[in-house]
């Protein structure tokens, strides 16, 4: 979704509006899209031309530095992010609230934080670990909040957000007014299909039981025209605290939901400061608390037992439609030890010391689980998902699938784990490639993410393999938070069932063509 300008790299003026799309790391090639937003002509290029490829300026770094500066001059705002708010419960609205969402069919840790986003003046966090439903109990709130003619600003950081949102919100509510801020011709086919209006701008719209989505940068275009009653934040964990002001300047009321225990927003520069760098969710979390979901219903008992005890103190369980979930198994295989379904997470260890950013025996090994995982035991090929930190394992296992098995590359997901959250499958296998402690000393704050490690294994239901040499966890940064980060690490991997693969594949992998 990064905004591009593709021309001749001379005339920057009259460079083509586009967005990128994705990677496509098989053929080698870069898919760009059109730019929903740009009202620019049509876009034409010609075969055999050379083209020059720029990041494009969105305009908005004006209005949010003026959005910044209004939240630190509105006391409310400031107040909040500050630390210095009290929050007050309604216990009229708390007890409303607590009556309609019990007939919703939620459960009672949804329920309370429910109640709470409704009844808690001013602010409410809700924190919601993978599969736990966080996307449904929003759609809930709006709706019990709209139904009281409350208008609502529903505000994201990227539009993928504000409308997988705005679908969840049309799924219980088939006539609730929706409106997206951007062009009328911004439209994709699922907001279509949810009836959700297209607006450039608020102004006009009804007073009252309403739901406006957008942006944080949509957001900061209105900020200082419109009000809403409450503003409600999706995905407030990789929401930076100074986008998210721009939001907190359209209500009075704030409910954010989200992770700071999943991935963080994305800083490119470098910050002396960590304040800087955190979410806006985090931020807020660390200063007044918020309500955890504490079911999850994706993961089986095996897989949320590491995911509770390493991320969420214990604290999240499975639901029982999934707890007892088993991955397909026919015995008798070369990995049975491995792919045991009575052992949901494994550690399937290949101990080597690569300092580069791609290891071929970690993807050689990952290729053949995946291959077995398939042709064995019956799992479809786009139930499993295969997550690396680097571009370069990436490349690696994929020509790894190619070369040693005769699964069709193209449909098995293999990609880093910024790519796949929000995704889940059957069988996750995680390769961390790097198996220097020296070198990992280096580069700790990125490899030993523990946010990181929670997205990857929390995207499997019932079997997650973590595929790695020993040797990595033996890095001793000098920083804290990163000492601290390893000793994660090493506690997951010491809990769990351990498969040493050294010998049939450290030992004897076959070297890489290219």
């Amino acid at each position: 979704g990064d905004a591009l300008a593709v021309g001749d790299g001379l005339e920057f003026e009259t460079a083509a509006s586009l967005c990128f799309g994705r990677y496509d790391a098989e053929r080698g090639r870069l898919v760009l899209e059109r730019d929903r937003f740009s009202r620019g002509e049509e876009v034409r290029f010609h075969v055999g031309e050379t083209y020059c490829i720029d990041r494009r300026p969105l305009g908005i770094r004006g209005r949010m530095h003026d959005a910044v500066r209004a939240g630190f001059a509105d006391e409310l705002v400031r107040s909040v992010l500050e630390g210095d708010h009290e929050i007050v419960r309604n216990a009229r609205r708390h007890a409303l609230a607590l009556d309609f969402l019990g007939e919703t069919g939620l459960n009672p840790a949804q329920i309370e934080a429910g109640a709470a986003a409704i009844a808690d003046e001013r602010l409410c966090l809700v924190q919601g670990p993978p599969g736990t439903g966080k996307t449904r109990l929003l759609a809930e709130v709006v709706k019990g909040l709209c139904a009281r003619g409350t208008r609502v600003a529903l505000v994201a950081f990227t539009h993928r957000a504000v409308d997988n949102a705005l679908c969840a919100i049309r799924a219980l509510d088939d006539e609730l007014p929706l409106f997206k801020l951007g062009y009328p011709d911004a439209a994709n086919a699922e907001l279509r299909a949810a009836r959700v209006s297209m607006t450039s701008r608020a102004s006009g719209l009804p007073e009252q039981g309403i739901v406006v989505g957008g942006t944080c940068f949509a957001a900061a275009k209105i900020a200082a025209e419109q009000r809403f009653h409450v503003a409600v934040f999706d995905e407030a964990g990789q929401m930076p605290t100074a986008h998210a002001i721009a939001g907190m300047l359209l209500a009075r009321h704030f409910v954010l939901f989200g992770d700071h225990r999943q991935l963080p927003p994305v800083i490119t520069a470098e910050h002396a400061d960590p304040e800087v760098t955190e979410s806006v969710f985090e931020r807020l979390h660390r200063l007044y608390g918020g309500h955890l979901l504490d079911t999850t219903y994706r993961m089986n008992d095996g897989v949320c037992d590491v995911v509770s005890r390493a991320f969420y103190g214990g604290r999240l369980h499975p639901a029982e439609t999934a707890a007892s979930r088993r991955v397909p198994f026919v015995p008798g295989g070369r990995f049975d030890e491995i792919l045991d379904p009575e052992r949901p997470a494994v550690f399937a260890r290949v101990d080597h010391s690569q300092p580069g950013m791609r290891s071929l025996e970690e993807a050689a090994l990952t290729a053949d689980l995946c291959e077995e995982l398939v042709v064995r035991h019956g799992v479809p090929i786009r139930e499993i998902a295969v997550i690396a930190p680097f571009r370069a394992q990436v490349r690696a296992i994929r020509s790894a699938v190619q070369r040693r098995t005769r699964l069709p590359v193209d449909q098995l997901v293999v990609d880093t784990v910024e790519r796949i959250q929000g995704q889940e499958r059957e069988a996750v296998v995680v390769s961390l490639a790097v198996g220097d402690p020296e070198t990992l000393d280096q580069r700790a704050a990125f490899f030993f993410s523990t946010n990181r490690l929670n997205v990857a294994l929390s995207r499997a239901r019932t079997k997650a393999i973590l595929v790695a040499s020993s040797l990595a966890f033996r890095a001793l940064p000098l920083d804290a938070d990163s000492l601290r980060a390893v000793a994660v690490f090493q506690g997951i991997v010491e809990s769990l069932p351990t498969v040493d693969m050294t010998s049939s594949y450290a030992e004897r992998c076959e070297p890489d063509p290219a």
